[in-house]
């Protein structure tokens, strides 16, 4: 196998095992019952549903309590989907926009996943075609979909916890930012062949894969699926082996293979689930926007 070729099953995060291993270790224990959702329109809550008076403070507890249904009646209802599911603190549904949501969320993983997959039979056709290796830029048209595509995901991910979401973004948001820097600084101007020949380019744009990392904890944690395990054991191991120059290319190579594998079957799975899965327990998250509304309100007034 060429080894810039093979090299593209290299591109991945430096240090992506240790640092979401740690989080995840945290994470996990604390929160796994409630590693479920983080939607725009979870914010929202329905007439169908709770309704929630402001916060108030008793004895340390923030309450929330019910109040009858309001519509305006100039205003459309919004078709339900799925539902009625009971909530920690209500009923809920899932509307269209939730719906949405989470069929953008799967579309965008199952392209992620396919952009990784065409990477691995680009590597893989001289060797088993004995053709002539495909130019460099292919490579990175494989990379920047998948860039792009996983950016969705991480746009429309279901999670509680606000940090962990937003720590996401910000290692992909550095991924990208440390990609762009690559392609411009190297002498080929290839993210990708650049990777394969200096692996110190991982800590410039490997951080995406620290963030697809903590995705796949989060699917596993969820769900105890073990292609999310797998995958979670996986990606750590080639980018931090890449990284280290701990595994040959043949290694690599298989190990690309089996993520391009697992990752496809892992997307397609995702279809299978009902809607409600990927969003959780909507009313909790009324109960945490007005916790955290509350705890500014405090903080003002201290």
């Amino acid at each position: 196998r060429n080894s810039m070729l093979a090299g593209f099953s290299r591109c991945s995060g430096a240090l992506a095992g240790v640092l979401l291993m740690a989080l995840g270790a945290e994470s996990f224990h604390a929160f796994s019952p409630m590693l479920a959702s983080n939607s725009r329109s979870a914010r929202r809550i329905s007439s169908h549903g709770i309704r929630a008076h402001p916060a108030r403070r008793q004895l340390g507890a923030l309450r929330m309590v019910a109040a009858p249904p309001q519509m305006d009646f100039e205003e459309q209802p919004e078709k339900i989907v799925e539902g009625p599911f009971k909530g920690e603190f209500g009923t809920w549904f899932v509307y269209e926009e939730d719906a949405a949501e989470v069929l953008t969320y799967r579309a965008s993983l199952l392209v992620a996943a396919l952009s990784v997959a065409s990477g691995a039979a680009l590597a893989s056709a001289p060797g088993i075609l004995a053709a002539a290796p495909p130019p460099a830029w292919a490579f990175d048209v494989c990379a920047g979909l998948f860039l792009a595509s996983f950016g969705v995901s991480l746009a429309t991910i279901h999670i509680y916890m606000k940090p962990l979401h937003n720590m996401l973004k910000v290692l992909w948001g550095s991924g990208v930012v440390g990609s762009l820097a690559v392609i411009a600084s190297d002498p080929t101007h290839s993210l990708v062949l650049s990777t394969v020949q200096h692996p110190l380019q991982l800590l410039a744009s490997g951080w995406v894969f620290v963030a697809l990392t903590g995705l796949f904890f989060k699917e596993f944690a969820c769900f105890q699926r073990w292609e999310a395990s797998a995958l979670f054991a996986l990606v750590p191991i080639v980018t931090g082996g890449h990284f280290l120059g701990l595994l040959g290319a043949g290694a690599e190579g298989a190990m690309l293979d089996a993520i391009a594998f697992v990752f496809c079957f892992f997307a397609a799975r995702k279809f299978s689930q009902p809607l409600k899965a990927d969003i959780g327990d909507k009313t909790v998250f009324e109960f945490l926007a007005l916790k955290e509304q509350q705890d500014a309100r405090d903080q003002l007034q201290q």
